[in-house]
């Protein structure tokens, strides 16, 4: 499959099964989001439709400041504080405070949530450019130990040095890594 970047370009060109290949590869996270605070799954997936179909109609609107997947989870985040709002409303028109208190606490619930999704998604975020950034060695060293699960002793036998200078290599990336993302979190415009 393209890389992300690549399926969004093809999407602004109007390539539809460019955009398809973008929601099979967001569609269980932004299902998981909604269905956080959406108890029925006939909402979830109705909501989960209309994130991103308004995606779709909107992709010209995205700009890479923060990743495509913090966008699309603030229009599903939009779509799932619209539905609880109309279900508090329809609620409590019908007679049901109880009910309605609930969309209510769900609503803030989501508001709340929204902060800490952003922190993470920009954490994220560095993360993968980071990574890019790497060296191939490194970078390889990364994908072996942490994606693929290369035990180290396989790993370390497989380079041709030490478990001790693996661990050592391994902890360098890391630290490497680590200020790379502190250092891209901390000169990160501030979202209005």
């Amino acid at each position: 499959m393209p890389s992300e970047d690549a399926l969004i370009a093809r999407s602004r060109q109007g390539s539809i099964d460019a955009f398809s290949d973008l929601v099979l590869l967001h569609q269980a996270r932004v299902r998981s989001y909604i269905g956080r605070y959406v108890g029925a799954r006939d909402a979830v997936d109705d909501l989960a439709q209309e994130a991103f179909l308004a995606a779709f109609r909107t992709l010209s609107a995205y700009r890479d400041e923060h990743g495509f997947a913090l966008w699309l989870l603030g229009i599903a985040r939009h779509r799932a504080l619209h539905f609880l709002r109309a279900e508090r409303h329809r609620r409590a028109r019908d007679g049901d405070a109880w009910e309605a208190q609930i969309a209510e606490w769900q609503a803030a619930a989501v508001e709340a949530d929204a902060q800490e999704l952003e922190r993470r998604e920009h954490e994220r975020a560095a993360l993968l450019r980071c990574l890019k950034q790497l060296p191939a060695r490194s970078a390889a060293l990364v994908r072996d130990h942490y994606l693929d699960g290369v035990p180290q002793k396989e790993l370390s036998s497989r380079l041709g040095i030490s478990d001790g200078a693996l661990r050592m290599a391994i902890l360098r990336v890391r630290d490497r890594l680590r200020a790379c993302i502190e250092q891209r979190i901390r000169t990160a415009e501030p979202r209005p």
